[in-house]
């Protein structure tokens, strides 16, 4: 299990392709908040935060809709352990979500990658409260008939990722580390968009999340990336201390009842466990060259 649901999805529409401009990054960002409605009442120690939902932010390394069925069961557990709505606070692509966390992460509690989450932390005063079991890594991977064996054949080939900031984009350096010897990129809104253009013969090759890879029979894995923390819960400055507390026990002890666990495992998610800060500091520095780091 892991938290990439791995059923293949129908590919969303392309937003972009090699060379995505900067003037992108400055379009608003429409954000799409499906919202949560639980009822409870509410814990005086929660009086700061007790009339407004708390706006749940995730990165779209998946399509809304996909996000939206395996998150909103997450989120309302959330909201009947703190007696508190959630909303799920979700963004059309990663140039949008960038926009909306550079311009100062206007939400409350943020499921992200390790270089997003502690860009956060070190800029905006964020705060790791839990995570996904494990670590991940990125697959460059091909169609099974098209056989790459290393990456230097893709120089100038076409190779689809999602854009900057997804960890996709951000470890193609790793994959690629002759400034002179690059593929033709070619973004995506989403990792499912990523996977179907290699299906589709669209690309030669693509950069993807590891734990989806299993869910297509038919890609072939030619590298894997340096691992990093899964993804992370972390949680906003202005959240008040007894409510991130509230939300750090809810999230690591989804596992310790029955219908937390079933959410889990219905969904494919990995086990929710403690962290903290240390663990995700360092990562921003691959960041580094994105427009408004």
């Amino acid at each position: 299990m892991h938290a990439f649901p791995t059923r293949p999805l129908t590919a969303l529409k392309t937003v972009t392709r090699r060379g995505f401009a900067r003037d992108a990054f400055r379009k608003a960002a429409r954000v799409v908040t499906a919202t949560i409605a639980v009822t409870g009442l509410t814990l005086a120690s929660m009086q700061a935060h007790a009339e407004d939902a708390l706006k749940f932010a995730i990165a779209p390394f998946l399509p809304e809709a996909e996000l939206v069925e395996a998150y909103t069961p997450v989120a309302e557990h959330i909201s009947r352990q703190i007696d508190q709505p959630v909303e799920l606070q979700l963004f059309p692509s990663y140039l949008a979500f960038w926009e909306a966390t550079r311009g100062g992460s206007e939400f409350d509690l943020a499921l992200d990658s390790a270089p997003v989450t502690d860009f956060r932390i070190q800029r905006q005063g964020w705060r790791v409260i839990a995570r996904f079991e494990g670590e991940v890594t990125q697959s460059l991977v091909t169609h099974e008939d098209d056989l790459i064996f290393s990456p230097d054949e893709l120089v100038n080939k076409r190779v689809a990722v999602q854009p900057t900031p997804s960890v996709s984009a951000l470890v193609l350096y790793q994959l690629f580390p002759n400034p002179v010897k690059q593929p033709k990129l070619v973004f995506h809104e989403t990792n499912r968009d990523v996977a179907e253009a290699v299906l589709n013969g669209e690309v030669r090759a693509a950069v993807m999340p590891t734990p989806l890879v299993g869910g297509y029979g038919e890609l072939n894995t030619v590298v894997t990336t340096d691992t990093l923390p899964f993804l992370a819960f972390s949680v906003s400055p202005e959240v008040h201390p007894n409510t991130a507390d509230a939300l750090e026990s809810a999230l690591v002890s989804f596992g310790q009842s029955d219908k937390g666990q079933e959410i889990l495992e219905s969904n494919n998610l990995t086990e929710i466990v403690r962290a903290n800060d240390n663990l995700y500091r360092g990562h921003s520095e691959l960041l580094e060259g994105t427009y408004g780091y």
